[in-house]
Parts: structure tokens; sequence; C-alpha cells
């Protein structure tokens, strides 16, 4: 599933859609409703929540981050609309992908987290100063924190183990004469370009403007694309499952299901490290300062120890909690889930571009695409 759409630039927005349907318009009131990821929260887990919170969970699950992004889109239609029979059905946390926040905020389809809701939510200083950074943005006065990351994952390598007669260890074997056109890549800039810099030992953040190492950096982009057997960001793991392709560079969210599949299919972290993904809640617009209290509640809830280890537990992503205490020592040996410090250390969380870097970007996706590098 794309989770870099937004990272180069923006591009069309998506059309929006009619908005979520829920279950009964007349029976909400003592509902929270939340508009979440397939697969991203345990359904033992939404049940818990009234445990605590004496509040029922009407939780609505899109299957792409995409469908996400358009439902996001229609709430602030229903916010201008005015209607409030239509605003009252608008959930009041949404999860977001990362690659889609700036775009969020910058159309003004939520409201940020205030320090008066953050007080709510005892659980963010569990995690760690990466994660709160990442979320947070200089408003000229003073930084606002636009959403709370609840998990995460990472870019990676899907190999047919039994189709190659050498493991993958790194971003550089993707070039090897083995590889010619088995490969797909992410139809995305970012990734593609990122994975290339990190293979030559740059940062996926470089301004390729003040790249010393451009020429070299064009090269190895125009090797690359002839490994490549086609781009895809959606359906990237048929080929491999089809035997059409070796490898796929995707997100171990996408590849853990496909090795469920196919047990041949081995996944690697490569060890210059990475691209790092999250998920995180955020609160549309239009949403009352009650309802924004019982959403920080969810919030506080899904990052808390125990639900944290259930998320790590029975999810094909990571909890963003800091204490994993309780995650079981089995899930704690995934070396994909729980990839090595030092890979780790080298890895980023990717932020957005510069309007100047993000047309440098284009036009060097567009020459390599076009085989004109």
């Amino acid at each position: 599933m794309d989770r870099r759409r937004f990272l180069i630039g923006g591009g069309v927005a998506i059309a929006t859609l009619g908005g979520c349907q829920w279950a009964n318009p007349f029976d909400q009131r003592d509902r929270l409703k939340v508009l979440g990821l397939l697969g991203a929260i345990p359904p033992k887990v939404i049940e818990q929540f009234p445990q605590s919170f004496k509040r029922k969970v009407e939780f609505k699950a899109e299957q792409l981050p995409s469908k996400l992004w358009q439902e996001l889109q229609s709430f602030r239609d229903v916010v201008k609309e005015g209607k409030s029979d239509k605003i009252a059905n608008i959930p009041a946390i949404v999860s977001l992908s990362d690659g889609w926040l700036d775009q969020a905020i910058a159309q003004s389809l939520i409201q940020p987290i205030t320090p008066d809701l953050l007080t709510k939510i005892p659980q963010w200083q569990s995690l760690s100063t990466q994660w709160r950074e990442f979320v947070s943005r200089d408003s000229g006065n003073g930084l606002q924190v636009w959403g709370l990351p609840y998990r995460w994952g990472a870019t990676a390598i899907a190999y047919r183990s039994d189709k190659l007669k050498f493991e993958i260890k790194q971003w550089a074997d993707l070039w090897r004469p083995e590889l010619k056109r088995k490969i797909t890549l992410p139809d995305d800039a970012r990734e593609v370009i990122g994975l290339t810099l990190k293979k030559i030992g740059q940062s996926y953040q470089q301004d390729l403007k003040q790249a010393s190492n451009f020429a070299s950096l064009s090269q190895e982009l125009k090797s690359l694309n002839d490994q490549v057997l086609t781009y895809n960001s959606d359906a990237y793991l048929q080929s491999l499952l089809a035997d059409d392709t070796i490898a796929a560079v995707g997100w171990t969210s996408d590849m853990f299901r496909a090795k469920r599949l196919n047990p041949e299919i081995k996944i690697v972290i490569p060890q210059e490290g990475t691209a790092l993904w999250a998920d995180m809640w955020v609160i549309p617009q239009g949403i009352t300062a009650d309802e924004q209290a019982i959403a920080a509640a969810w919030m506080d809830f899904t990052i808390s120890p125990a639900i944290a280890a259930q998320v790590t537990a029975l999810t094909d992503a990571v909890s963003t909690s800091s204490n994993l205490d309780q995650v079981p020592a089995s899930v704690k040996a995934d070396q994909i889930k729980f990839f090595a410090p030092e890979i780790f250390a080298k890895s980023e969380l990717i932020s957005p571009l510069s309007a100047s870097a993000v047309t440098t970007y284009q036009e060097l996706w567009s020459k390599m695409r076009s085989g004109n590098l």
C-alpha cells in the first residue's frame, strides 16, 4: 500500500468521497467513532476500551491509507456545509499515514492536539523524542503537535529465497546481474531515490541540488532502472507471489502478509539502514471539545503498555511506545519487527522536502523512468 504519495510534492488531490456511513445515526451519543486502517488495531483491543472508559467504540476500517485520506478530505466538506447532523457523524479520531500529515495540515483537514489535550494523554511522554518531534511543527508561536504515532514499520526488501542462489543483505544487492528485470520497486521517487542514496552512503533527506555526487547518483539510478520489471506501490507483491519477479521493495506490513502466503519469501532490512514509516491518530476539524477529550483517551489507550504489547504481537507493525516489556519474547525475536540496533540507528523517518528540492527529485525521477539518464 502506497505510504509516500504526498512526500514528493503533493500531486493532484484525490477526489473526495461522500464520507463514512456509521451504523445508526440516531444512537451515537455514547459511542466513540474511530476511522482506522484494516488490521492495525486487533479486534480484541477495540473490545477492551469500553471496559475502562465506559464508551462504546464504533470502529470503521479502510484497507488502504489512500482511502483514509479520501475520507478525511470529505469531512472538510461536511464542516463547510455546517449541518450539525452531518458534523455529528464525523469520527472523532482518524488513522493517517505519515506521508499525508503535512498535506492534512496545509489543507486544514485536522486540528492540533493542544497542550491541554496532551495532558489527557499521559502515554505521550512514553514516546521517544524521535516520534514526538516527527508530529510537531513550528507554528511561529511555538511547536504544535498534530498527531500521535501509534505504530511503525520499515521499507524493506522481500525476495524469493527458493529462486535466488544468494542472500540479499543490503541495498547494493539489488544491482546484482542475477536480478536484471526481476525486481519490482515502488512507484515512488522518495523511496527509490532514497534507497539509492543509502546505497552510496547518503541520507534520504539529501538535497540533490547540493549533492556533490549527483553524477554518481544518476548513474546508479540508471543502472537500477535496468534491473526493474515494474514499478508499483500497491500490488507490488503479486508479481513476487506469481514468480514473475524475484525481489520487491516495499513496506514490512505488506510483506508479513505475503510471507504467510508463501514461506519461501524472505524479508530483509538492508544493512545500510532504511526508511521508517508510521501510522498516527489525528483529530479531524469540526470535532467538539468533549469528543476531543475521549479521542485523547483513545490515543492514550492505544499506546499504553498492555495494549502496545498486543498491537506489536498481533499486527504486522510495532507500537511506538517505549514501554514494550510485555511483548512476548518470541515476538521480540523477530528480526524484522525488532531489527538490529545498529541498522535502526542508520534508518530515517522521511520528512517533506522544500519546493525546490521536490522539483529536482521530480526531474530526476522522470528522467530515470523514461530511460533518459
